[in-house]
């Protein structure tokens, strides 16, 4: 049983795609039991439309439309949709059909044995320079600085209800999955692993670097450093 979470902003050409993936990937591995939310962050499009659609062949499909110009933000969507899926294990991905059923199945695989299972990206050479140069330096500075060895941070995963329980996220940038690995590493018997994958090009081209956006990362990174320096000194002296 699981539960699969898919943010969507102006995704009409691909989230009916996106969720063909995910169906093509239960049947495969004979997974009957699951749930399709996919949280639409006031899209300006026809994502609406198209998901009214998609619900009409595939019944497992729930629409939650963020509506009266709310917008929460990629995390704010991801987190709203992990919070209210009904299965103890959650899988999220992007509603931009960058992921294919075989590249999920490898997740998928692995959901019964972790509490988080989580992917990094084997053909990061086919993305474009500017993503290349900043995955390069932005992944080993949050390593050090929040004393993690996470190979990836923004790549899809899986999410036991445990553990999602046990972290309030308060992030809702692209970014929130720095705070999921920093609180998470404070949480006893917790266990993870993060699983190779390849990316598909994108047909839409990705909001993260826009400004508002890029502001919210390194504010959190900022607020996460320090929130980091008060769990230690927390876990070390007052437990």
């Amino acid at each position: 049983m699981i539960s699969f979470v898919i943010p969507a902003y102006n995704e009409s050409k691909n989230i009916k795609q996106t969720v063909e993936q995910i169906v093509n990937s239960c049947i495969s591995l004979n997974i009957n039991e699951f749930e399709i939310l996919i949280i639409d962050d006031n899209s300006n499009d026809d994502t609406e439309n198209i998901v009214h659609q998609v619900v009409n062949i595939y019944p497992k499909v729930n629409l939650i439309f963020h509506k009266n110009n709310i917008n929460l933000g990629f995390g704010g969507s991801v987190i709203r949709g992990l919070k209210l899926a009904k299965y103890n294990k959650v899988l999220w991905l992007p509603g931009d059909n960058s992921h294919s059923s075989s590249e999920i199945n490898k997740v998928l695989s692995e959901k019964e044995e972790y509490d988080i299972v989580s992917t990094y990206y084997t053909n990061a050479n086919e993305r474009t320079i500017g993503r290349r140069i900043f995955t390069k330096f932005y992944t080993p500075f949050l390593n050090i600085i929040y004393g993690l060895n996470v190979p990836y941070y923004n790549g899809f995963s899986i999410i036991s209800k445990r553990i999602i329980n046990q972290i309030n996220i308060k992030t809702n940038a692209h970014c929130w999955q720095v705070e999921l690995w920093v609180k998470a590493k404070y949480i006893k018997k917790f266990n993870y692993k993060f699983v190779p994958t390849i990316l598909k090009d994108r047909i839409n081209s990705t909001n993260a670097f826009k400004l508002k956006n890029s502001v919210k990362v390194v504010y959190t990174i900022f607020r996460l450093f320090f929130l980091n320096l008060y769990l230690a000194f927390k876990s070390k002296f007052l437990n």
